[in-house]
């Protein structure tokens, strides 16, 4: 028997000048930060519903966060393909690394490293205390876009424009596998169900579900969205996932049937008018979503 959910807007957070590309959690418990395409990062008060506060802004657009919560830093991701080191603290820039030559699409930690994944087809392992390059892998020759950490069975899995999903030892960097499903680029990963699943989607709009514990089978593909799904994210619980898509629309779906939820569009939930970015969960029935329309939207999502 499906679940059912109500989908209730909270709030509509408005003032970036161009497309919202990355979405963090702040050092603050009650905010959030953004980032866009004018290359402003923002923080957002759940409390204060009108105004945000310019933490900094780099000269190239915005493709990804990363927040270091121990060290009070937040890492910055450019369509340039620098990693800008913001310290907290005094919302002031403090390093500016040279990572990729092209836009750094992600950025996710893992232990005592960070790892990057740029337009450049790399993979940088950087460490987390003093920013060092440790490793560096061409791993195509086309972008990067995607991770996602496995710690259970220590595999990292990377989504790629050549249509791929390499498969790493989250210690070695050993290419373990190659996934080939996919028929166009591979946008979103993300592991679920305590690491048993994978999940990927992309351009060819299709969500597929992989036996992360047995070779990585392939067990469901779903045709999700109209149009290109640009990001995955499980709630905190690991009950519900969202995704979000150049079609408009965020959907929730059951993270144990895979089955389809709701779907929150314009018309139905005054939702977004223009292709959805990102997707971040703030807690197990909140979550936010970024858009080319320049907002960004609270929403509450309860079981009924």
């Amino acid at each position: 028997m499906l679940k059912k959910i109500k989908i209730t807007k909270l709030n509509q957070y408005s003032g970036h000048k161009d497309c919202i590309y990355s979405l963090s959690k702040s050092i603050n418990e009650n905010c959030f930060y953004s980032g866009a395409g004018e290359g402003y990062v923002v923080e957002w008060d759940f409390e204060n519903k009108v105004d945000g506060k310019l933490i900094c802004q780099v000269p190239r657009p915005v493709y990804s966060l990363l927040l270091l919560q121990k060290k009070k830093q937040l890492l910055i991701g450019s369509a340039q393909g620098n990693l800008h080191v913001v310290d907290l603290n005094v919302n002031k820039e403090i390093k500016n690394i040279e990572a990729h030559t092209l836009g750094i699409y992600d950025i996710k930690l893992f232990n005592d490293t960070f790892i990057t994944t740029g337009g450049d087809g790399k993979i940088n392992v950087f460490n987390v205390e003093d920013f060092t390059l440790l490793k560096t892998i061409q791993a195509s020759n086309k972008s990067a876009r995607t991770i996602a950490i496995n710690p259970i069975l220590n595999h990292i899995a990377i989504g790629f424009s050549d249509h791929s999903i390499r498969i790493y030892n989250a210690t070695s960097f050993e290419l373990i596998q190659t996934l080939n499903h996919h028929v166009n680029s591979v946008f979103a990963l993300s592991y679920c169900n305590k690491n048993k699943h994978l999940l990927s989607g992309g351009r060819d709009v299709f969500l597929k579900f992989y036996d992360a514990e047995n070779n990585y089978e392939l067990i469901k593909d779903v045709p999700a969205h109209n149009l290109h799904i640009n990001a995955i994210q499980f709630n905190p619980n690991g009950n519900l996932f969202a995704t979000v898509s150049m079609d408009k629309t965020l959907k929730i779906w059951d993270a144990e049937t895979f089955d389809l939820l709701k779907v929150i569009d314009k018309a139905r939930n005054e939702a977004h008018v223009t292709s959805i970015n990102k997707v971040l969960w703030i807690n197990d029935t909140q979550l936010l979503t970024g858009s080319d329309d320049k907002q960004i939207m609270h929403w509450q999502v309860e079981l009924e």
